[in-house]
């Protein structure tokens, strides 16, 4: 039994666990999205930064639009950008744009895909957090250290003026 080739990659397609959707470049429309998209609104009208930025107007700063991006350079890109799941949450994913030409070679489609990357960032975050505390805590103890040796030079100078040895090695 011979399976239909739109059916059969639609099988595929859905497979994946990330958000894959084929955009039109004229137009925005999205032509094909798969399942871990979570477009419920979508239809043959939709355009891709309705469905991703709740937005009426193309991405714009500070989000790079990978589609005008691709449009310019006819190569794959790759942005960060800040999209809504199923349920209105917001999510910062990483986006990845790859260009469909046609068989003259003009741009016809744009691939996009994403792959959430929230857990990564705020873990990045958290961490650039520690290093930042670690940062102040090392400026701090090396404060205090060069005031223990600045101490110490003092006890032994005074040390000295009284007649002792003095007690603590300073170099």
């Amino acid at each position: 039994m011979q399976q239909d080739p739109v059916k059969y990659l639609q099988t595929i397609i859905n497979s994946l666990q990330h958000p894959f959707y084929v955009v039109d470049v004229n137009n925005y429309k999205i032509v094909f999205a798969n399942k871990a998209c979570g477009f419920t609104q979508l239809n043959e009208n939709s355009k891709c930064y309705e469905l991703t930025h709740h937005s009426s107007v193309p991405c714009a700063s500070p989000h790079i639009c990978p589609l005008s991006e691709l449009k310019k350079l006819k190569q794959p890109v790759k942005t960060e950008h800040i999209h809504f799941d199923s349920e209105g949450n917001q999510r910062i994913m990483e986006v990845h744009g790859d260009p469909v030409f046609d068989d003259n070679g003009k741009l016809i489609y744009m691939i996009e895909y994403s792959f959430d990357i929230t857990d990564f960032k705020t873990m990045q975050e958290g961490l650039q957090d520690k290093l930042g505390q670690l940062e102040k805590f090392n400026k701090v103890m090396l404060s205090r250290e060069q005031r223990v040796m600045e101490l110490k030079a003092e006890i032994n100078s005074l040390l000295k003026k009284i007649g002792e040895a003095p007690k603590y090695f300073t170099p």
